[in-house]
């Protein structure tokens, strides 16, 4: 794998992590004001800003391990089609006349 995409496959993960470890102070903290009866939009953008910092900083000191991102990403995922009945709906078949029959044997 070139040194290029192993790069940026790291720094997605970076951001994913920072993305999760935001989410959950924010919801934690939101839930704790709230029990507290301290809700305010003022405090809200505070907690999103300070959440934001804190889960950056934490984001920079983990480590991430390279060598299973590269096993993961060398790995193709291939979809497989998905296995379904077809039916024919009426309107879209072709419906072959009666014939019309006589009582003349």
């Amino acid at each position: 794998m070139k040194k290029g995409k192993l790069k940026s496959i790291v720094k997605s993960a970076r951001k994913e992590v920072k993305a999760d470890i935001k989410l959950g102070l924010v919801k934690e903290l939101k839930e704790i004001t709230s029990k507290l009866g301290q809700e305010s939009k003022k405090l809200s953008k505070q907690i999103e800003k300070g959440s934001e910092k804190l889960a950056k900083a934490i984001a920079k000191e983990i480590k991430i391990d390279k060598s299973a991102l590269q096993q993961s990403a060398g790995k193709e995922v291939v979809p497989q089609p998905v296995q379904t009945e077809t039916t024919k709906s009426p309107t879209m078949t072709k419906e072959k006349p009666l014939k019309k029959e006589t009582g003349q044997a």
